[in-house]
């Protein structure tokens, strides 16, 4: 009697699972993360850093961006180097989207800070951004990255900063492209 009644609630819920008014409908974070489908592949970029506090003489750099979806779509697994002033930085990150929160998030482990940085996002029109709290030498830094110029081949990211309260400034802009 136990054994059939697992049994039967077993079957009902793969059914639930597999009828047709459940396959039409995907799951928010699925659906989410197909607006970012553009930031899949390879991509080679060119940043320009502004004169600041974090970059005194300003300064150029080249890089790469490889963007492949996580498990099940629900994400996207991220490499990137970038060469600039005799040194490269290299990281890892995670893009997912947060139903709870009704946000993406990023999670960005890199080789010129300890532990992991994170971003949460929206989009704002056509431009996805992100912001989040970033500690650098003692000082709390608010970085506002933008998404902006999406092209099939072609995408600018814009970041700015600030310190406490004080408006945002440019800290750099990224010009990436796909072959």
């Amino acid at each position: 009697m136990k054994a059939t009644r697992i049994f039967a609630v077993a079957a009902l819920a793969a059914a639930l699972c597999l009828s047709p008014a459940s396959s039409q409908q995907k799951p928010e974070g699925l659906v989410q993360m197909e607006k970012l489908q553009l930031l899949v592949g390879t991509w080679s970029y060119t940043e320009t850093y502004e004169k600041s506090a974090f970059m005194p003489e300003g300064a150029s750099g080249t890089g790469t961006y490889e963007a492949r979806p996580g498990p099940g779509g629900y994400s996207l697994i991220i490499d990137f180097t970038t060469h600039i002033s005799g040194r490269d930085e290299i990281g890892h990150a995670i893009l997912t989207w947060d139903g709870k929160e009704k946000a993406y998030k990023e999670y960005v482990a890199g080789n010129g800070f300890p532990g992991c940085a994170i971003f949460t996002g929206q989009w704002e029109g056509d431009l996805l951004v992100f912001q989040g709290v970033f500690e650098s030498g003692g000082v709390k830094t608010t970085l506002k990255t933008t998404y902006t110029e999406w092209k099939p081949k072609a995408i600018t990211i814009l970041e700015q900063y600030r310190v406490g309260d004080a408006p945002f400034q440019l800290l750099q802009t990224t010009k990436a492209t796909k072959p």
